[in-house]
């Protein structure tokens, strides 16, 4: 009996450009508040006793893979929390109905 292992299918690879724009949504965040990465690291350590250190943080920023729940906690830091709302068409995008 030869011994065959199922392939997996392809790993899920997030887009560039969906990359790009998180990216660019903490970044426009951060400068908003007047905080850089290493003074992000240590005030989420202070007030949730996360262990992110300096370069934990700017590879996360890097990589674009905070997980919802550290973005959802890291503007709550600075009084601010995540709504889902409509792309309004100042956006560029004419047609808001859902993608399937």
């Amino acid at each position: 009996m030869a011994n065959t292992k199922k392939k997996s299918p392809p790993k899920y690879e997030v887009p560039e450009e969906v990359k790009q724009k998180a990216r660019e949504f903490l970044r426009d965040f951060m400068l908003q508040q007047n905080i850089k990465p290493p003074a992000l690291a240590i005030k989420c350590k202070e007030v949730y006793g996360r262990s992110d250190s300096r370069t934990s943080m700017l590879n996360k920023i890097k990589r674009a893979s905070f997980k919802l729940t550290e973005i959802m906690q890291i503007v709550d830091l600075f009084g601010f929390e995540l709504r889902i709302v409509p792309k309004s068409p100042i956006e560029g995008h004419e047609d808001n109905t859902p993608k399937s």
